[in-house]
């Protein structure tokens, strides 16, 4: 059993909270493994708080050089939290807008669900096209 299978079993008896808590510690954004986070944390489910902390935590380390990790939370968050975690991130990230944008525009795209998400979407992507990222709207029971 290597290391990831290790620490996947090891999540899987943890309580959402703890396992967000552990991930972040183990895999830190400073550490050069830090995305294989971004592999196990698809393995398993999250709390919609944990989810929160988790994309935060790791979308600080914004742009990235691939939309791995924009797809990774894709899977598993609401629509209207991944954008908003999204969005707080491109705000911290001026001068990295552009990247943040190329790589998080097909994955918006790739995942939408519903109708309300398609509208969502097409909103967010003309806000990123314009340069003009609005403010966190949403609170967190929002989603």
């Amino acid at each position: 059993m290597n290391n990831q299978t290790q620490i996947e079993t090891k999540l899987k008896g943890l309580a959402s909270e703890d396992a967000a808590s552990f991930l972040m510690e183990t895999f830190p954004i400073e550490a050069e493994n830090y995305s294989t986070a971004f592999q196990i944390m698809a393995h398993r489910s999250w709390k919609k708080t944990d989810q929160l902390r988790l994309a935060r935590f790791y979308l600080k380390k914004t742009p990235f050089a691939s939309s791995k990790p924009y797809e990774v939370f894709a899977s598993f968050m609401s629509m209207p939290a991944f954008i908003s975690v999204v969005r707080e991130a491109i705000s911290n990230k001026p001068n990295d807008r552009q990247l943040i944008v190329y790589h998080v525009t097909p994955v918006l795209k790739k995942n939408v669900k519903t109708e309300k998400d398609r509208d969502l979407v097409a909103s967010f992507i003309t806000e990123l096209e314009s340069s003009q990222i609005k403010p966190h709207q949403a609170a967190i029971e929002d989603f």
